[in-house]
């Protein structure tokens, strides 16, 4: 039987919106109010405007993928993704501000932005998670995987 292991005193959280990922460690006391005025901070850095210069990293231009442009915590909630058997449903809940995210998220747990639009109406959630492995590998174990199926090697026994 496994030890029983105490919550983490720091919370480690991802936070997604469109193609962007932001890291950031928090006290388990922490709110979620706490938490999205750091979000906040995080959303308004300069370096969401810096021009891509010949060294910098390729950057989606599309609009549709630009981060939308916000003033206050009014402009976005936090949610977190409804899961059934561990697996993500495509539903968010949004996360009560009052509520300290050790009772309301797991350690490395992804948080997702949903902004507001100019009513005040809470936008569905716009994120593009990478996949875990290229295409390329994907292709190459599925091919590796189907050639080594039903295959075994025969015990060589000695008469």
């Amino acid at each position: 039987m496994k030890p029983n292991r105490p919550p983490p005193r720091t919370y480690v959280l991802q936070i997604k919106t469109h193609k962007l990922s932001i890291v950031l460690a928090a006290d388990k006391e922490t709110t979620v109010g706490s938490l999205k005025t750091e979000v906040l901070s995080a959303l308004q850095a300069p370096v969401l405007d810096a021009p891509a210069g010949p060294t910098s990293m390729h950057v989606d231009e599309d609009p549709e993928w630009a981060v939308p442009k916000i003033t206050g915590v009014g402009d976005f909630e936090l949610s977190r993704a409804l899961k059934e058997r561990g697996r993500p449903t495509g539903r968010y809940e949004v996360l009560d501000t009052a509520t300290r995210i050790q009772s309301a998220l797991t350690n490395w747990e992804y948080v997702f932005v949903q902004f507001r639009d100019e009513n005040g109406t809470l936008q569905p959630v716009k994120v593009s998670l990478p996949a875990l492995l290229d295409e390329d590998e994907e292709d190459q174990e599925a091919a590796l995987a189907a050639a080594r199926k039903g295959k075994r090697k025969a015990d060589m026994v000695e008469a």
